[in-house]
């Protein structure tokens, strides 16, 4: 910080650490009636992917299926993680098939 002249830094602290907001002990609601622990929603963190333009147009055909059955709103990163999930149904080595089939030449 500049120009700190005449503040030291126990006030400093005083202040950041003296707030009270958030800081309740209060239990949601929902956990008083259920009993059980609140469920944190996993971050997502952006990373850039190469896609050829053949699977770029068939994610979008994924996407434009999605919203045509009705379904809810959908982007290539839900994609992308539900063939992630899709990958659990595979053994070890037929997804090792598989990565090498999809590898670009």
């Amino acid at each position: 910080m500049r120009n700190r002249s005449g503040v030291t830094t126990e006030k400093e602290n005083n202040f950041i650490n003296g707030g009270t907001a958030a800081l309740s002990t209060a239990v949601p609601s929902e956990t008083k009636t259920t009993g059980a622990e609140p469920v944190k929603k996993a971050k997502a963190k952006p990373v850039s992917i190469s896609f050829t333009d053949e699977n770029l147009s068939e994610i979008d055909s994924r996407i434009r299926n999605e919203i045509l059955a009705g379904g809810t709103r959908v982007n290539r990163s839900d994609i992308v993680r539900a063939a992630i999930l899709g990958l659990e149904r595979f053994s070890d080595e037929e997804i090792s098939l598989l990565i090498s089939k999809a590898k670009l030449q």
